[in-house]
């Protein structure tokens, strides 16, 4: 019955949990980062997008002046998952099997997939990090939680080193990694994290998704950056940050 219940979810929320890892409805019209199709002009290139222009709860945004609140504890409940990376030409995404997920405060999450993003989509104190991971959960309403993790530059991400041998360099294309692997092993130590409300990152946008942003980053090296961004020809896959406007981001 659990597993029925998450392929549901999955099948139901479709355009949703895909787009924000710059695939699902977002695919089918052409976007990107830079130029005539980029971030300043997706609420424009057609009417599904308009929020992107038109949002008061837009994310990424600047995580500052954050407040102190009664945060529920964010408890990690993930297995192992056979891994099948996608390079959609906006991210590399891996999507994650069925009986993984986060309980905040009593509230599931399962956890669909997770991708990156280079540079950090969110920033921290005005701080912008080399890359951030995504890791995109839905409860049974149909509702998004995003946890982010943040990389510095350090010592090389053993994940990651996994992760970049078996993913395709060319957009609009899919690998299989051998074996088994943990998303776990992308967390930091400290579960801690700040709190907001925000949307989809890239297009259609689309509010009401529940952001955790771990406040502890990992490390990842300079050469798995740098590979990371040769898959886009070492251009940006990040959004700019968003305006607040008037959210209150809890810590």
């Amino acid at each position: 019955m659990k597993k029925v219940l998450i392929l549901t979810l999955v099948a139901t929320l479709g355009m949703s949990a895909l787009a924000l890892a710059g695939g699902g409805g977002g695919d089918k019209l052409h976007w990107g980062y830079a130029g005539e199709t980029g971030p300043e002009h997706w609420g424009s290139l057609a009417p599904e997008f308009k929020m992107c222009g038109e949002g008061k709860k837009q994310s990424p945004i600047n995580i500052t002046g954050a407040v102190k609140g009664d945060l529920p504890e964010l408890i990690f409940d993930y297995d192992d998952s056979d891994l099948q990376l996608v390079n959609n030409g906006h991210t590399i995404k891996a999507a994650y099997s069925s009986g993984s997920s986060i309980n905040v405060g009593g509230d599931r999450y399962q956890l669909l997939q997770f991708h990156f993003h280079s540079k950090s989509e969110n920033a921290i104190e005005g701080e912008l990090f080399p890359m951030e991971a995504h890791l995109v959960h839905a409860n049974a309403a149909g509702e998004l939680a995003v946890v982010g993790v943040m990389f510095k530059e350090g010592e090389a991400n053993p994940l990651l080193e996994r992760l970049w041998r078996y993913t395709p360099s060319k957009a609009n294309s899919t690998m299989s990694a051998p074996g088994s692997i943990e998303v776990a092993d992308l967390l930091p130590k400290s579960p801690a994290y700040y709190a907001f409300t925000g949307s989809l990152t890239t297009p259609p946008c689309t509010e009401g998704v529940r952001w955790m942003v771990l406040k502890q980053p990992v490390t990842v090296s300079k050469e798995q950056i740098a590979k990371f961004r040769r898959f886009f020809d070492d251009h940006d896959t990040n959004r700019p940050v968003q305006a607040l406007n008037g959210r209150t981001v809890y810590k």
